[in-house]
């Protein structure tokens, strides 16, 4: 199980990821850890401890009116390739930047 905290220090938000459940992780943050602490977990569990493989991938997409661009850090399912991912990106708005032109710029394989 991990907790994501997130530490408010003024104006700046950092998120965090402590392996514990959600009081224990906001304890240890509250100990250590300045500025305004708020902790988020999941409700309810999906998934398995299984190791499962996937893809990590980063995408370029550009927008050609203006060409503009946006990263895009993936973790892909490990039957999904290329094929499957530009079709899902093409012509979507991501941080303002419409998919028209897609790059891909790496595509690993990883297990967890």
């Amino acid at each position: 199980m991990k907790t994501m905290i997130t530490q408010k220090l003024g104006e700046k938000t950092i998120t965090n990821y402590i392996p514990a459940n959600a009081s224990d992780a906001l304890a240890f943050a509250g100990a250590v850890m300045d500025g305004e602490l708020t902790a988020y977990s999941a409700s309810a569990p999906a998934g398995s401890d299984e190791a499962s493989s996937s893809f990590a991938t980063t995408v370029m997409i550009q927008q050609d009116s203006n060409g503009e661009k946006a990263y895009l850090n993936l973790v892909l399912k490990s039957t999904k390739d290329e094929l499957d991912l530009f079709p899902a990106l093409q012509g979507k708005t991501f941080n303002g930047v419409k998919a028209d032109k897609i790059v891909m710029i790496s595509f690993r394989g990883q297990t967890h």
